[in-house]
């Protein structure tokens, strides 16, 4: 016994000699199982009418949907389960439960996920519907990308939202708790966008009616205003940044509590008093450029606002 209380020291250290350093520190802790990821795809095509209604109901996941030229509904879909045991994984991947309901005019699909709130599962989509289908999303976590469709609303909890080259008839919205909205070439009589965390940015937007709104992000917006057209810009604690084409002349109304208030055009001040580049205060503008077509309405709190030319 008194042997084998000394060898066994020695043979330990050898073989701890001979390991690799790197194999020493595993990349798991000790005890623990690496995480497995099993998928299982989805796939369904649907017809669908013009002018028809496509919906769609997610809680995680990441969605990709694109206009087509044709009249189906082209839906893929990978269903995502991560645990440290892989036949558990696949156990809790059969749980998760696409489903689609279809009539003519209409598709709805909702993505069905066990309790509790927590589980370990995702959906990511990529869709393609037909370029007049009126498109309906809503996630809880996950980001959306959009190009070419026709909107009626996008809405995700937490994740970001692209829409490009998009049209609405006649009004579209689109909102995020946490994420930034990235808005290029939509066409809509009204556009309506809000973020709480995040920022917001549209570029070439042809629409009457537009408004953005942000709590904690900046609001950024560049192209060219309408006649008769009314723009609203807010941010609790980020800057308001305009860019514009100067073609259409607008009637500004201007002002940030701590911020600076600036404008690249010249503006008459009300009642005629005076001309120049933010006329009125370091913080508010009011006033006119050109000949007032278009309306302004641009707010911050602590944020800066400017109103440069393109």
């Amino acid at each position: 016994m008194m042997r084998a209380s000394r060898v066994c020291p020695l043979v330990l250290a050898a073989i701890a000699a001979a390991v690799p350093a790197g194999a020493q520190t595993p990349s798991t802790p000790l005890g623990a199982s690496p995480s497995s990821e099993v998928t299982e795809r989805f796939s369904r095509t649907s017809h669908l009418d013009a002018n028809g209604a496509f919906d769609l109901t997610n809680i995680s996941g990441n969605i990709v949907i694109t206009a087509g030229s044709g009249r189906d509904v082209i839906v893929e879909a990978v269903k995502r389960v991560q645990r440290p045991n892989p036949n558990a994984a696949r156990a809790l991947l059969q749980m998760i439960d696409i489903q689609v309901v279809e009539e003519a005019n209409r598709i709805d699909i909702r993505t069905v996920y066990p309790r509790p709130r927590n589980f370990p599962g995702s959906v990511d989509y990529t869709i393609t519907v037909p370029a007049d289908a009126n498109v309906t999303v809503k996630a809880t976590t996950g980001s959306i990308h959009a190009t070419g469709i026709r909107i009626d609303a996008l809405k995700t909890v937490s994740g970001d939202i692209e829409l490009v080259d998009a049209s609405a008839v006649p009004f579209a919205t689109a909102s995020a708790v946490s994420g930034n909205i990235t808005v290029r070439g939509l066409k809509a009589s009204a556009i309506q966008l809000t973020t709480v965390t995040g920022n917001l940015r549209v570029d070439n937007a042809q629409s009457d009616r537009l408004m953005a709104r942000a709590v904690s992000g900046n609001v950024d917006y560049a192209g060219d205003l309408a006649r008769s057209g009314r723009y609203e810009f807010i941010s609790h604690s980020g800057d308001v940044r305009l860019i514009l084409s100067g073609v259409t002349g607008f009637e500004v109304q201007a002002n940030s509590f701590s911020g600076t208030v600036r404008s690249d055009f010249p503006i008459n001040r009300r009642g005629g008093e005076g001309r120049g580049r933010g006329a009125a205060t370091p913080r508010a503008i009011r006033g006119a450029f050109g000949d007032a077509s278009a309306m302004l309405v641009l707010r911050a709190f602590s944020g800066n606002i400017s109103i440069a030319r393109r």
